[in-house]
């Protein structure tokens, strides 16, 4: 067994798709599959079932998968520290980003961080806000970005912002915005961006569940949603600050029933509340939202 089969393991479940983790991890779908059968064969059971809709673990990769994260984790962890005691010392905070760096202040964040606190060396790490309270748990991350309200038991939660979120419509699918009534909405071809996302999850509670909208194009990486987006192929829910440049620039509407209010909060586990660089990285992180005004969003992709 060896660890890059353990991270493929772990990127074909958060993934659920072959190919879409081989494009992750950069390897060709043949070499992953290689990977995963050495995998399956060395561990002795089958860890997916392969399916029309993509990769489902089974039971035995359910319990399996926690284990290999677990063991990931670790080798993360050992590895930042040797990397920290390379460059001199101090202690290593791994911040999760389920946004783009400059929607999340993180150039701010990181230079005051420097600044105040230069014992503290940031790490910072994708993540997606579904996966939030279990990256935590596993160590993967110290803390992380996340939009709605976390209410696990061994988190703790704060609010940063409040982030409006609006259902933008391409002009090249129709004209006439205005008149549309929710039905004729989710009649049009929609880029999703999976059914955890939160967007889309207060998206479908505000609506009747039997009038699902014609997903044409799934995704987990929201900058393809907005180069599709632009391009007219689809409606989608997007922030405001993204929203607004494709308004200005006439490839968009926004659907003005479609718009959405949810908290951008941040989390880290409730045992380490008294660590002083999980206290030092928390500090940083709500000053630098409650005293900056937002900067102009990228072309980096975010995850949710």
């Amino acid at each position: 067994m060896e660890l890059y089969q353990l991270q493929s393991f772990a990127v074909i479940a958060q993934t659920k798709n072959l190919t879409r983790a081989a494009e992750t991890l950069n390897l060709s779908q043949s070499a992953l599959s290689s990977q995963l059968k050495g995998l399956e064969e060395d561990l002795g059971v089958v860890l997916f079932k392969r399916g029309a809709r993509g990769m489902r673990l089974t039971l035995q990769g359910e319990q399996l998968l926690d284990e290999a994260n677990q063991v990931l984790s670790s080798v993360r962890q050992l590895r930042e520290q040797a990397h920290a005691l390379h460059q001199g010392g101090g202690e290593v905070v791994t911040l999760g980003l389920n946004a783009s760096p400059s929607f999340l202040r993180i150039a701010s964040i990181s230079r005051r961080l420097s600044q105040l606190h230069g014992e503290v060396r940031p790490v910072f790490q994708t993540s997606q806000t579904v996966n939030t309270a279990r990256m935590l748990r596993e160590g993967q991350i110290d803390v992380g970005f996340h939009y709605g309200r976390m209410r696990e038991r061994d988190i703790v939660h704060q609010v940063l912002a409040e982030v409006r979120v609006c259902v933008v419509i391409p002009t090249r699918l129709t004209e006439d915005v205005d008149s549309l009534d929710w039905t004729q909405v989710a009649a049009l071809p929609w880029i999703w961006v999976g059914n955890d996302c939160p967007f889309y999850t207060m998206l479908m509670e505000r609506i009747e569940r039997q009038l699902l909208p014609r997903q044409v194009v799934t995704t987990v990486d929201e900058q393809i949603v907005r180069e599709l987006v632009a391009d007219g192929q689809g409606v989608a829910m997007m922030r405001e600050d993204e929203a607004m440049p494709l308004v200005q620039r006439g490839r968009v509407k926004i659907w003005e029933p479609g718009w959405l209010t949810l908290p951008l909060g941040l989390a880290w586990l409730s045992k380490n509340s008294g660590q002083d660089r999980i206290r030092s990285m928390v500090s940083v992180i709500q000053d630098v939202w409650q005293t900056e005004q937002s900067v102009e969003e990228s072309e980096t992709p975010y995850w949710l």
